[in-house]
């Protein structure tokens, strides 16, 4: 069974499309992907596009069609069951290959379906009454076609694409800078996901991920590495996070979810491609490529 996934944040600024893309490829090889049981990538961040446009596929997405967005509508029927040869299905046929780009040897290894952000913006009632159709589809054609993940690149917040990614994945990576704001809405989130979901909220497990985390400093006397584990430890243990399944494993003084990156502050790239062409020079990147792939062993166990 396809394992769906979700890199979701509750405001912008977290670094989710960033740590989505480094993960990837980690998450490949944890899953052994290739062509004939591939992993789905899709850009549910309907409105910024940030997966399209740090994949570089904004100008084909712009001309191709179809898109997220009209994958969400509904409109175009396709079989749930196999059909021939995956690389025939007619919704394969709409995700475009991308494992070079992530450096992976097998470029069909991660297919991609970005979004077209020069088109008509996707509301609520261009999907009411067939999204939860579409998405059942959806998971029954992964299941019946060896797909070995989806991957969904959400939107922030309460978007209704967010909502969407969020409610139906398996595991979703909460991407959280480690700043008191973040900390705070963050639980606020949880707390009103945990209220909605009731005693069903245990269906999900959410991967709390500290990101683009600096080094510690001391501020009014006390480290800010171990303050901010401290808060994060005492919010978890809260009777209001009862029926959820958090998991904290990234939340210690010795890996403190993922480490800032400088070449991150001026250039996105793929650190798994970036070391296969022994192209890491500082400690901070190296530091961060183990720290995606634990991030993958996380998502895959």
């Amino acid at each position: 069974m396809a394992t769906i996934t979700t890199f979701f944040s509750y405001k912008g600024g977290a670094g989710r499309s960033t740590t989505c893309l480094n993960t990837i490829p980690f998450l490949a090889e944890e899953l052994e992907a290739y062509s004939s049981s591939p992993i789905l990538l899709l850009d549910m961040d309907i409105e910024s596009a940030g997966m399209t446009y740090l994949l570089n596929k904004h100008d084909y997405f712009h001309t191709s069609g179809y898109d997220v967005k009209e994958f969400l509508k509904g409109e175009e029927t396709w079989p749930m069951n196999r059909v021939g040869k995956l690389s025939d299905h007619p919704l394969y046929k709409k995700f475009v290959p991308v494992g070079n780009i992530l450096g992976l040897e097998d470029n069909y290894a991660v297919m991609f379906l970005g979004v077209n952000d020069a088109s008509r913006q996707l509301d609520r009632s261009d999907i009411a009454g067939r999204i939860e159709e579409v998405m059942s589809r959806f998971n029954h054609f992964a299941e019946n076609n060896g797909i070995k993940a989806i991957v969904m690149d959400s939107a922030a917040g309460d978007q209704f694409s967010a909502r969407l990614s969020v409610d139906n994945s398996d595991k979703i990576v909460f991407c959280m800078r480690p700043t008191h704001q973040f900390r705070i809405g963050t639980f606020n989130y949880l707390r009103n996901f945990a209220r909605r979901w009731g005693r069903n909220a245990d269906e999900k497990e959410f991967i709390l991920l500290p990101t683009v985390v600096p080094a510690d400093v001391v501020i009014n006397g006390k480290s800010q590495l171990k303050s901010s584990v401290e808060d994060i430890c005492e919010r978890i243990e809260g009777d209001d996070f009862e029926y959820l399944d958090i998991n904290s494993s990234f939340i210690d003084e010795t890996h403190f979810g993922i480490n800032e990156i400088t070449r991150f502050k001026w250039h996105e790239d793929v650190l798994y491609k970036l070391n296969a062409e022994n192209a890491l020079t500082n400690n901070d990147e190296l530091e961060g490529l183990s720290r995606y792939q634990a991030l993958a062993s996380a998502i895959a166990e």
